[in-house]
């Protein structure tokens, strides 16, 4: 789950409690809808998968209409909070989960985490979230024109969309009132400079509470496998460079008619780092490839030579019949089916699919050893360039809707500071100490019985009983939970993927574009990202030449890379300025 000084401004608060009218709604809703079909802001991390909207440039006056003054803050004045809180208002919030609770059970009057969650903060919730199997899109933007919004919205929002939300009087600018009805989470974002600028939209403010990660290791669950047994019946050492795959994937081939294997989004994610290349990072198939060079400048890594390399790999090791020829069909479901079908024996998976694998193993006595392995290296000793990872800040913000009245913003600003509070972390992360779980003598948390001994199993019993699986609450994700809800070799998967690597120097932030830039950047960038995926595929497989490569390059600065490039500079050096 990511500090400087904050720009403050006046604010007047003035009570809305009749909400926002549909017009103006509307009128939002059709701005959102019509950038949505051309904007795009690149994300660091990964988040969760929603194309968001870039904005307008800042503005330097709040939704209320006051003028914004740029003196800067010298100290903080907090308010110490006590939960659970006297006499509080009930709220609403809508969610874009389906529902944001376990699925044993139908809403969150059974959930014992919501009902031990309100017990905990003394304010009560009403939760609105879209019906299973329903467009969670289509359900937020029907939610915006809605006679009465929320009073608090948890999305996958960009920033440039909250800020363009404010700006239509729809939600609250919260940097003013952070400092006092947030403090531990004000505290918490001035801990580490980039986790301020990480949730400060491009005009300085703040807009919404983002969930956040612990560090490096939430930040990646995705990485190569091995199925340890083979290499050791194979006689054969852990490989680390391409050249050292290559020997182990022809042995396994050989000896075991296994291959190289992994989901249809993955191809080149897991050897880019074997050449260098800087294509990948958090970008499925390769794309979308920006990232920022150690000149702090932004780079589209298909341009570079690296990238060339890596392609050239992948495409021998096809045609020495080494990769699975379904990988670039296969998801995650078909990929688990031939791990335990003794057809793969490399991969490139997510932590949770190594869990299941190992579980499927021990289930059926296949004797299969999975384990995680690095990162390809260009030589023994050379730290890894590129791997799968992600921003401290998720995507996931809850905003504070316009429907609020003045006291209702306050409570609502109490109940997101409970996830930053010490008892809030546990509990969103592990429960309640002494029923869910406890800590052991070295004060890490551990999982009791009624987690370990539930019939639905653990990762169930531990949605049932905390949130951080949900994206309900903000707060910071624990390293811990993660390693509590796998199995311990997918656990120590995480630290052999991190390892010893040079990764986040090349991490591109969560950016955001302006409205001009949008249009512009989208308007080519939405040519070029399908044109890279379909010649990588290409050549991979000997459709097109390698030989051609800069045929293709000269084709991409024909279709405007350039100019995407100068935006995301423009949007990276204005992150850099906040």
């Amino acid at each position: 789950m990511n500090v400087c000084t904050l720009q403050f401004h006046n604010i007047t608060t003035n009570s809305c409690e009749e909400g926002v009218t549909n017009n103006m709604k509307r009128k939002l809703l059709n701005k959102i809808l019509s950038m949505a079909l051309v904007g795009t802001m690149v994300m660091g991390m990964a988040a969760c998968g929603k194309q968001p909207v870039a904005s307008t440039e800042g503005t330097e006056t709040n939704v209320a209409g006051t003028e914004v003054s740029t003196e800067v803050a010298t100290e903080v004045v907090e308010e110490e909070l006590t939960y659970p809180l006297k006499d509080a208002v009930k709220l609403s919030m809508w969610t874009y989960n389906q529902p944001p609770v376990s699925s044993v059970y139908a809403d969150w009057t059974e959930s014992p985490y919501h009902i031990g969650l309100q017990e905990n903060t003394g304010i009560e919730l009403e939760w609105i979230y879209p019906v299973a199997g329903a467009n969670v899109d289509e359900a937020y933007n029907l939610m915006l024109t809605d006679d009465e919004l929320p009073h608090m919205i948890t999305n996958d929002t960009s920033l440039a969309d909250a800020l363009l939300l404010a700006k239509d009087g729809m939600i609250y600018d919260l940097t003013d009132y952070l400092p006092k009805y947030a403090p531990d989470y004000w505290e918490y974002l001035n801990s580490d400079p980039e986790l301020l600028r990480s949730v400060k939209a491009d005009d300085g403010h703040i807009y919404g509470v983002y969930g956040h990660t612990e560090g490096d290791y939430n930040g990646t669950y995705i990485g190569p496998v091995i199925r340890q047994d083979w290499l050791e019946e194979c006689g054969l050492e852990m490989p680390v460079t391409l050249e050292d795959w290559e020997k182990v994937l022809v042995a396994f081939k050989e000896k075991y008619g296994a291959t190289f294997g992994f989901n249809k989004k993955r191809y080149n994610m897991g050897i880019a780092s074997g050449t260098n290349a800087q294509a990948t990072i958090f970008s499925y198939a390769g794309i979308p490839g920006w990232y920022v060079d150690e000149t702090g400048k932004v780079q589209f890594g298909q341009m570079d030579e690296e990238w060339k390399k890596s392609i050239e790999v992948l495409h021998k090791w096809y045609e020495m019949g080494l990769i699975d020829q379904d990988s670039f069909t296969m998801d995650d479901k078909a990929l688990r089916a031939k791990a335990l079908a003794n057809e793969v024996g490399v991969s490139i998976t997510a932590l949770s699919q190594l869990t299941n694998w190992i579980a499927d193993a021990e289930a059926q006595g296949t004797g299969a050893d999975w384990v995680g392995m690095e990162y390809p290296r260009l030589a023994e000793g050379v730290a890894t360039s590129r791997i799968q990872s992600g921003t401290r800040t998720t995507a996931t913000v809850t905003m504070v809707t316009t429907r609020c009245s003045e006291e209702e913003l306050i409570t609502a600003l109490k109940w997101l500071n409970y996830g930053f509070t010490e008892e809030g972390r546990m509990y969103c992360n592990f429960g309640k100490e002494g029923d869910t779980y406890y800590l052991d003598a070295e004060g890490k948390p551990q999982w009791t019985e009624k987690i370990t001994s539930d019939p639905d199993g653990t990762i169930v019993a531990a949605k049932k009983y905390s949130g951080t699986h949900s994206g309900t609450v903000a707060t910071v994700q624990a390293a811990d939970l993660v390693k509590l809800i796998n199995a311990k070799t997918s656990a120590d998967a995480v630290y052999k993927w991190i390892d010893n690597t040079d990764n986040s120097k090349y991490v591109l932030p969560p950016l955001a574009l302006t409205e001009e830039e949008t249009i512009t950047y989208s308007d080519k960038f939405d040519s070029i990202s399908a044109r890279c995926a379909e010649m990588a595929m290409k050549y991979i497989i000997g459709e097109e030449s390698l030989d051609n490569f800069d045929a293709f390059l000269e084709e991409l600065r024909k279709m405007g890379i350039e100019e995407c490039q100068a935006i995301q500079q423009a949007a990276y050096d204005r992150y850099l300025a906040k």
